[in-house]
């Protein structure tokens, strides 16, 4: 529609020059003339002041009283507990309010545990691991903690690469499904939780931390995720 006004308006004005544009141009003519001989000084100015304006005005110019930069992304996890494992060779950063188990002493080495409240935690001396752990093993063992593998266990899964302290790893989601069998007593965990684990390698270490989200336990998926993504650090 704009196009066909467009045309339309062009059409109307060369119209009017057909008519008076004899009588026109010789008067037009004389007034540029005129003007442009006695403007030519301050038109020299003026273009002085657009190129300057037009500089200002430029993409990435600076502009006086303007910030010379965005701010600073705020770090959520800078007044997190640090956590350092030397047997576990990583260190990581938590949030406040996260429970840690009760007997610490107890864990194996290298293990971090934790859950969003008390009823979440893992236990320790015990193949419970609660709702979120850290830990690292000797050599190259990605394939045990994949969830594509054991697709038998786990339903919508979905995974994407990422690189954390320099060292790109692997995020896996899924859905728990026949993990357990009441009749046969086979621990697993329960129809419809939700798993998420990181697993990577470095400096000759499997990496995997993993979150599950069971019915009752506290959502803390965006802190973990931050926790490893943000504060996660790899050592020899």
């Amino acid at each position: 529609m704009e196009v066909r006004r467009s045309r339309t308006r062009g059409m109307r004005n060369q119209t009017g020059f057909s008519k008076f544009g004899i009588l026109l141009i010789p008067v037009v003519a004389g007034i540029i003339g005129g003007a442009g001989c006695h403007t030519s000084g301050a038109r020299h100015g003026d273009d002085k002041g657009m190129s300057a304006a037009s500089k200002a005005s430029a993409p990435g110019s600076e502009r006086i009283g303007s910030p010379k930069g965005l701010p600073a992304e705020i770090d959520e996890t800078a007044d997190w507990t640090p956590y350092v494992s030397v047997e576990g060779a990583f260190s990581l950063r938590h949030p406040k309010n996260w429970i840690r188990p009760t007997e610490p002493d107890r864990c194996t080495p290298g293990l971090f545990m934790a859950g969003g409240d008390a009823s979440s935690v893992g236990e320790c001396a015990s193949e419970y691991f609660g709702q979120i752990y850290v830990s690292s093993t000797e050599g190259d063992h990605l394939d045990d903690y994949k969830l594509a593998p054991r697709h038998y266990w786990y339903q919508d899964i979905s995974s994407r690469k990422l690189t954390v302290d320099n060292v790109e790893g692997v995020r896996e989601t899924g859905t728990a499904m026949g993990q357990t069998d009441e009749k046969n007593a086979m621990p697993g965990l329960p129809n419809g939780a939700k798993v998420v684990v990181y697993y990577f390698y470095a400096h000759g270490k499997t990496y995997v931390a993993q979150y599950t989200q069971e019915s009752g336990h506290p959502d803390v998926l965006r802190d973990f995720d931050l926790m490893v993504t943000r504060t996660l650090k790899f050592s020899n």
